[in-house]
């Protein structure tokens, strides 16, 4: 980012930003394991909003230990064959632990993750799998989670659910997951998704920094996620914002002031994972809190929004400016990503419309 003593270019501060983050994001790895036919696949898939893995009906889709990306993506999932009754589990534990130690030296493959599913309607939990869900613990956090469930509340499921996890294994959160990846229709009711937000909410908080902000960016159905990383950049933003003013710094020097506001508004669009037209974002965003590439006008501008500061900002007010600035972002965003968590089908330009008419409003109330 290059400033000149009277101008920045708020566009090329965004476009820069929104680069240098997903040009040099965290890779997040996972490797899932299961009985056949327990929909890890779609599992995943439900997650990442996004054919990761392949999906099938019937056989096995997955054959050997397959390591799944899309072009541009830094998510990738080491999808596994089914385990079944008879193949020799101890090969099966022994393939996953050397793929999982193969790569544990390259930070773009190293496995984060294991996710172990189990399907509901089994009504059963092999001593087996108990053994490769504990030695699979010893390389990598396992979180386990029960597929197919048609309801939260279904008396065998908790059953199966109160049985695993009274068998103290080491899994996260010392409990199983109850979801259903996608709603299903059976005999005319339909049973709606559930299940997969508390399980994403889990691996966040169980990722290194900079993985969790890979997963909160990629996955699709957690808002409190993407809304807690949003907002932890904001806070980011803010300490950084009062550093620049310790000094209070004259008001017609507030540029490195709005050019950080600015890289955080481009931090918070890409954790939500929205797509926008950034020169209509930025045109926006200028506009309406008075940002200009001239710095009298950024001066007048700041004393128009803020006239009892006098001449000079201090850390205190730079912090507060960047803070309102970018809770309101985060909340115009959240608005929009809502809807797209909901099914709705938005466009870029639909979704920077909305963002921009979110913005203006919460700003002004």
């Amino acid at each position: 980012m290059e400033l000149t003593d009277g101008e920045f270019d708020p566009e090329d501060v965004f476009v820069r930003e929104v680069r240098r983050i997903l040009g040099g994001a965290a890779h997040l790895n996972l490797i899932m394991a299961g009985k056949l036919g327990t929909g890890k696949s779609t599992l995943l898939n439900g997650i990442f909003g996004e054919d990761l893995a392949e999906t099938g009906v019937g056989a096995s889709v997955t054959t050997i230990i397959k390591r799944h990306t899309r072009p541009g993506s830094p998510v990738a999932v080491y999808d596994t064959p089914g385990i079944e009754l008879g193949r020799d589990h101890q090969q099966v534990i022994a393939d996953y632990i050397a793929e999982i130690r193969k790569n544990a030296g390259d930070p773009g493959q190293r496995i984060h993750f294991a996710l172990y599913c189990v399907r509901s309607t089994d009504r059963r939990f092999e001593a087996y799998e108990k053994e490769v869900i504990e030695q699979l613990a010893e390389e990598v956090p396992v979180f386990v989670v029960f597929t197919q469930c048609l309801a939260a509340d279904d008396e065998d499921t908790l059953a199966l659910a109160e049985f695993v996890n009274g068998l103290g294994l080491n899994i996260r959160d010392g409990r199983v997951f109850l979801t259903l990846a996608k709603s299903r229709t059976i005999g005319g009711v339909t049973f709606e998704g559930f299940g997969l937000p508390e399980l994403v909410t889990a691996i966040y908080r169980s990722l290194p920094e900079a993985a969790a902000q890979t997963l909160a960016r990629h996955q699709r159905v957690s808002l409190a996620v993407k809304v807690a990383e949003a907002e932890s950049q904001v806070r980011v933003a803010a300490a950084a914002a009062a550093a620049i003013a310790t000094v209070p710094i004259p008001v017609l020097d507030a540029i490195p002031l709005s050019a950080l506001q600015f890289t955080m508004l481009a931090r918070i669009t890409t954790v939500m994972g929205l797509k926008v037209n950034i020169k209509a974002i930025v045109l926006a965003m200028a506009g309406i809190m008075g940002v200009a590439a001239v710095a009298r006008q950024v001066a007048r501008q700041f004393l128009k929004l803020f006239p009892g500061i006098g001449s000079v900002i201090n850390a205190g007010m730079a912090a507060e400016i960047t803070k309102k600035m970018g809770r309101v972002y985060v909340e115009a965003c959240t608005r929009v990503c809502q809807r797209q968590i909901d099914g709705e089908d938005i466009t870029a330009d639909d979704a920077t419309d909305a963002i921009i008419e979110e913005f203006r409003r919460l700003w002004t109330n």
